[in-house]
């Protein structure tokens, strides 16, 4: 869907705009946000006619999406204790460069990242550290058994789990050691946390399947009124 230079950009993106926001206070911030949302809207320019509803989708939940698990949960927070401009259409990058890899990923790595999850559920079950990657593990099991895009989720969790790693190595956002409101606790980050962004690919897929068919519900129905 994307040329090589494009999905090289969106990686440079992630692994040099991280550390500007981090060390470069607000105008790095601002910087990294101007920067992200002129590649957003490149890639929404180039990218597939059929996937620019997803993105934009993917835009607006990932956007209502962090208000409440960072604003209003606290289950995270970023340095600045905000929502950086950067981070909505930095999901909808993310969210592109797993519909352009999932198609490669073989089944094997399909199962053995399903493996990855069920070996440390269990582990943070037996020694009762990052709880809440169990809940998260059992989520992304239930995708992976049921859900109809079995590679893209596998690729998400691969993708999101190495972002995460390295968002909180450097220190741009941090986890909340007790997840608020449940006896749950957390690693920074929760190795599972793949199990968040498949929710989001979930809730972006049936949103673009609904609007398509009301699209086409109502597109007899806006003709026969033009018409009349």
């Amino acid at each position: 869907m994307l040329s090589r230079l494009m999905l090289a950009t969106m990686m440079l993106t992630v692994i040099v705009g991280l550390p500007v926001d981090r060390f470069g206070g607000i105008p790095g911030q601002l910087a990294v946000s101007i920067w992200t949302w002129a590649l957003f809207l490149i890639v929404l320019a180039r990218i597939n006619q059929q996937l620019r509803l997803p993105l934009m989708l993917c835009l607006v939940i990932a956007t209502v999406g962090e208000f409440c698990l960072s604003l209003l949960w606290g289950l995270y927070s970023y340095w600045l204790h905000n929502i950086p401009f950067f981070v909505p259409p930095g999901h909808v990058l993310l969210f592109a460069l797993g519909l352009t890899f999932a198609p490669r990923l073989p089944q094997w790595a399909v199962i053995l990242v399903a493996a990855f999850a069920v070996g440390y559920g269990v582990t943070a079950l037996v020694t009762s550290t990052d709880t809440l990657s169990i809940a998260l593990a059992i989520l992304f099991l239930i995708f992976i058994g049921f859900g109809s895009n079995r590679r893209l989720y596998a690729t998400m969790f691969l993708i999101s789990l190495s972002m995460e790693l390295y968002g909180t190595w450097i220190g741009n956002w941090v986890w909340a050691p007790e997840v608020p409101g449940l006896p749950l606790t957390s690693a920074n980050p929760p190795l599972c946390v793949g199990g968040l962004y498949c929710a989001l690919d979930l809730c972006v897929e049936n949103a673009d399947r609904f609007l398509r068919r009301w699209r086409r519900s109502s597109g007899p129905v806006l003709e026969a009124g033009s018409t009349a």
